[in-house]
């Protein structure tokens, strides 16, 4: 059953490192390592790297904007689970300005990207329009108690 807004779920967590090489996709290299971890449910918690494109949907935007240059990566966090992501990006740019917003694909690695994420086993995420927000919005599934 859908854990909702609140209660928590509990899950044991297995760390999973990698590192993305010069013109991978930001995404794309999430996604292998979900896959390759057979995650339902996983959770980024780091990234240190930089960018050379950068897609990122600003807040209250309904489009996307491109970046092109050189883009240190200062934050990405967020969720992924089978068929979507949530995640959010933090980047700066030569002068230290830094701005940020929803991560889109098409962000591609300029030199690389060093990733730690957690795997939820225990769990499965989703998403569901909520009421409340009328976004698509996670929902948490306790593999546990459905077995």
């Amino acid at each position: 059953m859908p854990i909702g807004a609140a209660l928590a779920a509990l899950s044991s967590g297995v760390f999973a490192a990698a590192r993305l090489l010069p013109g991978d996709d930001l995404i794309g290299g999430l996604r292998r390592v979900q896959q390759d971890a057979g995650a339902e449910a996983m959770a980024v918690l780091t990234c240190a790297g930089s960018l050379r494109t950068a897609r990122i949907r600003h807040a209250d935007a309904d489009e996307g904007t491109l970046y092109e240059g050189r883009f240190e990566i200062v934050s990405l966090t967020g969720t992924l689970d089978p068929r979507h992501q949530h995640l959010h990006i933090a980047i700066s740019d030569g002068a230290g300005r830094v701005f940020g917003g929803h991560l889109l694909p098409g962000s591609e690695v300029r030199t690389t990207a060093e990733i730690v994420a957690l795997i939820l086993p225990d769990l499965a995420f989703d998403r569901a329009v909520c009421e409340r927000s009328g976004f698509h919005e996670l929902t948490i599934t306790n593999r546990k108690a459905e077995a």
